[in-house]
């Protein structure tokens, strides 16, 4: 069933490859991606951080203008493929590629989201079983963005829960933007104190500080 499905998705993937789209920056045509070759060029790669972290790109430029269309647009699947293809990216740049699943960060109340759509996508790309059952967010939160660094950490405090089904596996977390690293570390959080043996964090993009 696996294989048969990651088949699928890359016969989808073909097909929306002979359509004709815009680009998301220039506004140029466009096929197969959602940005253009000029455009996807001007997306500034970005290195490991810490081990056992990887992104492909900064989040700055059209890769930013890439994913708040995905995040925010009513469109956002025309993202899709080439948010897959950067993950992917991301994921190569992981020393050690050795996961039992990959999870995409939660949201309270709901299980299916862009994100987690995004990351089951992946997960038939990167031959990694997808279990977003192993991690859920039990209470709501205010809106990260509009907090400080330490008001995003009291924000996410105790705010997810990891499954038992968790303890001795290694374990990929998904998330879209790495900004200060408060979400995707009380998610870490939880998953180490059901028995999780390793947590990894990708991201698409991350948030580059200027001094």
């Amino acid at each position: 069933m696996f294989s048969l499905s990651k088949t699928l998705y890359k016969i989808k993937r073909f097909g929306n490859s002979l359509f004709t789209y815009n680009c998301i920056s220039c506004k140029k045509a466009v096929r197969g991606n959602c940005l253009c070759p000029s455009c996807l060029s001007e997306c500034i790669a970005s290195g490991n951080y810490f081990n056992g972290f990887a992104c492909a790109f900064y989040y700055e430029g059209p890769a930013k203008e890439t994913v708040l269309r995905f995040k925010f647009g009513t469109d956002y699947a025309f993202c899709f493929d080439t948010l897959c293809d950067w993950l992917l990216l991301g994921y190569e740049k992981l020393e050690d590629r050795d996961f039992d699943a990959v999870i995409p960060v939660p949201a309270f109340e709901t299980k299916s989201t862009r994100l987690s759509e995004l990351t089951k996508k992946f997960s038939l790309l990167a031959d990694i079983p997808f279990r977003p059952d192993y991690l859920k967010k039990i209470r709501k939160t205010e809106k990260q963005h509009k907090l400080s660094v330490s008001e995003r950490r009291l924000n996410l405090a105790g705010a997810f829960e990891s499954s038992d089904s968790v303890f001795g596996k290694k374990v990929l977390l998904v998330d879209d933007i790495f900004t200060t690293g408060s979400t995707v570390t009380e998610c870490a959080s939880a998953l180490y104190d059901k028995g999780a043996e390793k947590v990894c964090v990708l991201t698409v993009l991350k948030t580059r500080y200027h001094s």
